[in-house]
């Protein structure tokens, strides 16, 4: 099933972002949505760029209904040519078996280059995808494991795959993580993923801060931080509560070029 062009807005998102002189890159598919992109991307957006708002996380008996994949998804790079596409199955006992194909043509032909039960390809339910070019990529599954973002990359255009090294602070070792992708910023190597969850171990702080800065394009990641605002490899950040107490407003600047959006999150029990 192939979905048209561009990102697109769910009602529920409460979330917005303005791009002053800066370019996002790569391409994005969440929540089951398949979306080709164009470079650059217009000023303002068509839409949230970044990610939808945090949704709730599961309680243990809904845990399965969230591990239900989409059947097929397909994602593409901003020359609508080279594209990937998932294909996900579940058994009875909700345990997913996906599979990769690529095209170089616009789907008209699809070729295999990867499963999740021979090959490296995760399994689980595929909840974001993120190729920045053809052969770098990220694939986010809902494993239904906590403690773990569960983030995979390849550097091969998806013939290979291996778990993103992240480094987990053991408060967060019993976290459910939402499945993110991280973001690159155009034109530089900097980078950030940010990890959310419901709650940190001790329950006080909903939706806690977590994210991780890249230097170097994905290849590695800095250990996890936690300050509302600071400096790191040339990317300042600066993050606050919104007045729900739970969201967070983000201003992200890169050479000058400033990125802000706000994330609102539904807590559980809400």
């Amino acid at each position: 099933m192939k979905i048209p062009h561009r990102f697109s807005i769910n009602a529920s998102w409460v979330a917005a972002l303005v791009l002053a002189g800066g370019l996002l890159a790569g391409c994005t598919v969440g929540d089951g949505l398949s979306q080709k992109s164009t470079s650059p991307l217009p000023v303002p957006p068509s839409s949230v760029v970044y990610e939808p708002a945090g949704k709730e996380a599961p309680s243990t008996s809904s845990k399965t209904e969230a591990a239900k994949p989409e059947p097929s998804q397909e994602i593409y790079l901003d020359n609508g040519l080279t594209g990937w596409k998932i294909e996900s199955q579940a058994d009875d006992a909700f345990d997913v078996d996906n599979t990769i194909y690529r095209t170089e043509d616009a789907g008209a032909t699809w070729a295999k280059i990867g499963d999740s039960q021979t090959g490296s390809f995760p399994s689980g339910a595929v909840r974001a995808v993120r190729l920045a070019d053809a052969n770098r990529g990220w694939v986010a599954v809902d494993a239904l494991e906590s403690g773990d973002p569960n983030l995979y990359e390849t550097n091969d255009g998806g013939a290979n795959w291996n778990k993103t090294e992240l480094k987990i602070p053991a408060d967060f070792r019993g976290a459910w993580f939402e499945p993110k992708t991280p973001i690159l910023f155009e034109g530089t190597k900097l980078g950030v993923f940010i990890a959310q969850t419901g709650y940190a171990a001790d329950g006080h702080d909903v939706n806690p801060l977590l994210f991780y800065v890249t230097a170097d394009g994905g290849a590695t990641w800095s250990d996890p931080l936690q300050s509302e605002q600071g400096e790191l490899n040339g990317l300042i950040w600066k993050t606050k509560r919104l007045s729900d107490g739970v969201g967070r407003s983000w201003s992200i600047t890169v050479e000058g070029r400033t990125w802000t959006f706000e994330r609102s999150a539904t807590v559980e029990g809400e």
